[in-house]
């Protein structure tokens, strides 16, 4: 292959040269609107600024060799032979132009894009919003969990204090949460913020390494936290062991548990698949410590004190 073509990846060895050119003739023979071909010239361009890569998919007309003399002869006479041309594998990297053309041409959809955390809200003076930030991630896994805020004030099971918005039972005054009490979403949100400041304080104090956990074993420990579950008062066992590296036995623990074993009599379902969430994230982090070990607690491989050579 030719230094020019070198740079295009290997030969696409999974089409014959035939195939090649029936889904060229294919794209070929397809009529895109004005639209179309303005998107995909737009494409193009982005892609392909210049038009560098399209060029080295250009190929010249083929010209006919001029007629050779025919010398008079006599006897059988051979019939002249054509010149093969140049192998096509030489010439072009088939794996290159099927992509381009199947990209160029497919109806079928872009790939999906993952999408981003909830960003701040857009800056006052109309720029961009901003990036977002690990509080938001900490807001959106607790309205996951917490569903739809509450409005008006109620009780979500019977025996429960008056709750608002997010798990909220006091008011941005301080003042216990009575009925009647309503209350905006934004004003939800406002309380939610408020109530994970105060959190994330209490879950750096009670969880030492808690900045060295893995996002996902952070978000399920400020979840729990949040609703009064994984606190030194509720748990103290489960906090013990997890402050301790001993994630397995911590999510054992967890679990063991008068209110997860009776959440669905007392018809709070909900709590046993939040409970086993963070159970989930405690023993994905044992197996995540155990394969980074080896299986087994790392050690100096060479315990004996260096000698001079």
């Amino acid at each position: 292959m030719s230094d020019k073509t070198s740079n295009l990846g290997p030969v696409y060895s999974g089409m014959s040269q035939e195939e090649m050119m029936n889904l060229i003739n294919q794209a070929k023979s397809l009529t895109a609107s004005p639209e179309q071909q303005e998107t995909a010239r737009r494409i193009d361009e982005e892609l392909d600024p210049g038009g560098v890569m399209r060029s080295r998919f250009q190929r010249p007309a083929p010209t006919a060799p001029a007629p050779a003399p025919v010398a008079k002869s006599t006897g059988l006479t051979a019939t002249p032979q054509m010149q093969e041309p140049k192998e096509e594998s030489d010439m072009f990297d088939f794996s290159s132009i099927k992509e381009y053309i199947t990209n160029m041409f497919s109806s079928s959809p872009p790939p999906s894009v993952s999408v981003p955390l909830k960003t701040e809200a857009q800056e006052d003076d109309g720029g961009p919003a901003g990036e977002p930030t690990r509080d938001d991630a900490f807001i959106n896994i607790i309205k996951y969990y917490e569903g739809k805020p509450i409005l008006k004030a109620k009780k979500p099971v019977k025996g429960d204090p008056y709750t608002i918005g997010y798990g909220r039972t006091r008011d941005l005054e301080g003042n216990p949460i009575t009925k009647g009490t309503k209350i905006t979403e934004e004003e939800a949100d406002q309380m939610l913020r408020e109530d994970l400041g105060t959190r994330m304080k209490e879950i750096k104090r009670a969880y030492p390494n808690f900045e060295s956990y893995p996002t996902e074993l952070q978000l399920q420990i400020t979840q729990s936290y949040y609703r009064g579950t994984l606190t030194p008062e509720h748990s103290p066992r489960t906090r013990e062991l997890i402050n301790q590296g001993k994630f397995k036995e911590a999510a054992i623990e967890f679990l063991d548990n008068e209110e997860y074993r009776t959440a669905k009599k007392r018809g709070r379902a909900g709590i046993r698949d939040r409970m086993e969430d963070v159970a989930a994230a405690l023993r994905k982090m044992e197996n995540t410590k155990k394969s980074s070990t080896g299986g087994r607690v790392a050690s100096n491989p060479n315990p004996y004190e260096p000698r001079a050579i």
